[in-house]
């Protein structure tokens, strides 16, 4: 009798606990599941949807370009076989559906570099719930900010779009499948719009590569990194030359990097489209100057080109003993030229300085005609064998 009682104690406390328990919701259809989003975030969902099926791929999706590719084989991140596996990791999927909708690579990075995107329109943390979160958004999911492990895309009504794990494919999942939601980044405005700068637009621009940005136009002193791609830019400033050979620009562009803080200066040198001291958006557009910034270039044929035989020591002045930088050996531009101390080796001596801008040092300083190597003593042309004008 008492074995008996017991066994109806546990059939009835089964049928409790069965009665309690709420079904598992099915997946629903990958779609745009709530309203009120921006035409390029509603597009970037259909583009996600567009790729379920698509095998999950550590490192997938991380090429110069968005989009399909081998991954990293690396057992200790359970992914022993993914570098022969095309396809897509959770950040290499997002990136490939912003870049679907709307052709431009606006969320490249990794998780822990597209979380703090300055891209960014609006940011929402675990505290704020996930009512705010439109179709579009991208999740996150990390104990901390430092920690973040994966990222989805939100499609409304507490549904994701997101690669997994190593062995997966692209799916529909419940944002609750995973307990450590951290936040979500917007990239568009529920009106279509990106964040634009205070009295001012953005100017869209393709650079060649990664890109260092700094604190101000004559700054050495890199403060983050813009990524290779399509990126934003604000205004432009005249400042410190960058050049490599016979390509250079003088002009910078005010952006958001992707790394480091908003605000900062990246080099038109960088732009892939234009030469050299062009400062031009993707559609033709000259970028507009920044208030108050510097937009006053040098004299009009203002360089003269010389090969220098050896790295040579910049001076802030002709007859300055206290070097300011290096120009390295190679092909360089000058400006013009004053006599000043001698510099000398055996019978070979110049007083002519060229003022230049170094490689290694501030702009506009001076490097001895003694490190010519297509002439002689006291001796300061170009290469063509024009004479470089006074300063």
């Amino acid at each position: 009798m008492l074995r008996h009682a017991a066994l109806l104690a546990v059939f009835a406390s089964l049928l409790v606990f069965f009665a309690g328990a709420q079904p598992a919701r099915a997946a629903p259809a990958c779609g745009v599941l709530a309203s009120g989003a921006a035409p390029q975030a509603t597009a970037a969902v259909n583009s996600a949807c567009g790729l379920i099926g698509t095998p999950y791929s550590w490192g997938g999706g991380h090429g110069a370009q968005p989009g399909l590719s081998y991954g990293i084989c690396d057992a200790s991140n359970g992914a022993p076989n993914d570098c022969h596996v095309r396809g897509l990791d959770c950040s290499g999927m997002v990136r490939y559906a912003y870049y679907l909708a709307v052709g431009t690579d606006v969320i490249n990075g990794v998780t822990t570099t597209q979380w703090p995107s300055s891209r960014a329109v609006a940011r929402f943390y675990r505290a704020d719930g996930t009512g705010p979160l439109l179709p579009g958004d991208l999740v996150f999911f990390g104990s901390t900010a430092s920690t973040i492990h994966h990222v989805a895309m939100y499609l409304g009504q507490g549904w994701i779009a997101e690669a997994p794990y190593s062995g997966g494919h692209v799916q529909v999942a419940a944002l609750s499948s995973h307990g450590d939601y951290y936040g979500a980044i917007r990239l568009y405005g529920p009106g279509g719009g990106s964040p634009d700068p205070p009295g001012g637009g953005q100017y869209w621009v393709d650079t060649f590569a990664n890109a260092p940005v700094f604190g101000s136009p004559t700054s050495t002193s890199s403060t983050g990194t813009l990524y290779q791609g399509t990126n934003y830019v604000f205004c432009k400033a005249w400042g410190r030359e960058v050049a490599s050979g016979s390509s250079f620009n003088h002009w910078w562009l005010k952006t958001d990097p992707d790394v480091g803080p908003g605000g900062q200066w990246v080099s038109a040198f960088y732009l892939s489209r234009w030469g050299n001291d062009v400062a031009k958006d993707n559609n033709g557009t000259v970028i507009p100057d920044c208030p108050g910034g510097s937009t006053t270039p040098p004299p009009a044929a203002s360089k003269y080109w010389v090969d220098t035989f050896a790295n040579a020591p910049v001076f802030g002045s002709p007859t300055s003993t206290s070097s300011t930088g290096t120009l390295y050996q190679g092909t360089n531009y000058v400006f013009c030229k004053a006599w000043g101390r001698q510099v000398s080796s055996g019978s070979s001596f110049n007083h002519w300085w060229l003022k230049t801008d170094p490689d290694v040092g501030p702009g506009g300083q001076w490097v001895s005609a003694f490190y010519l190597s297509r002439w002689g003593n006291d001796v300061a042309k170009d290469n063509n064998g024009t004479v470089v004008p006074d300063c």
